[in-house]
């Protein structure tokens, strides 16, 4: 079984991550740019609008049964390098969601830019904008016109419904900060 090990790593682990980019080499046609090395993981859905633009960094991973609604002409879903989306999260975008690079991201979350409904005297869709390496924990759901700044934390089941500063831990809900100047790796 030794001369089966390359590198540390099974053969059977090079074969998945072959089939990953492969799969991710095929899923770039339902983008509008996408960076190099694009992985995914099983079945992805991809529902966009008329001049809607789905824009991936290098070395994205996409785990299956992700969905990335794009549902608003012009509607922006950017996702930067080193970004990674678990199982089962959702982004739904009318106008503009960002997630900046080296951002993981856990199952079942979810991130809307809009509401889907209009109350009179509210803006139905305002932008999201999440920093560069953000750990957002499984559960937790973004609504509109939040920004979340670098390094910063969100709990696992938190509703964010406001700013986060950089390098803040925030849960509950509503998400308050419960700690600042975190630092977290993969």
């Amino acid at each position: 079984m030794a001369s089966m090990q390359l590198r540390g790593r099974s053969m059977k682990e090079y074969i998945r991550f072959g089939y990953r980019v492969l799969r991710g080499a095929l899923f770039r046609r339902k983008t509008d740019g996408c960076g190099r090395l694009l992985r995914v993981c099983g079945a992805v859905t991809v529902s966009k609008a008329r001049r809607a633009r789905l824009l991936l960094g290098s070395h994205v991973i996409l785990y299956r049964d992700i969905g990335l609604f794009l549902d608003a002409e012009g509607a922006v879903v950017e996702i930067g390098d080193h970004t990674f989306l678990n199982r089962r999260s959702e982004i739904m975008c009318k106008r503009h969601v960002k997630i900046g690079s080296h951002c993981a991201i856990s199952w079942d979350v979810t991130i809307t830019d809009t509401d889907y409904h209009a109350l009179e005297g509210t803006e139905t869709t305002r932008p999201v904008s999440i920093g560069d390496r953000v750990w957002i924990g499984s559960r937790a759901t973004i609504l509109k016109g939040v920004t979340i700044g670098e390094g910063a934390v969100v709990a696992a089941g938190a509703v964010v419904s406001k700013d986060v500063p950089p390098r803040a831990l925030v849960a509950g809900v509503p998400a308050r900060i419960v700690r600042e100047n975190v630092s977290w790796s993969l």
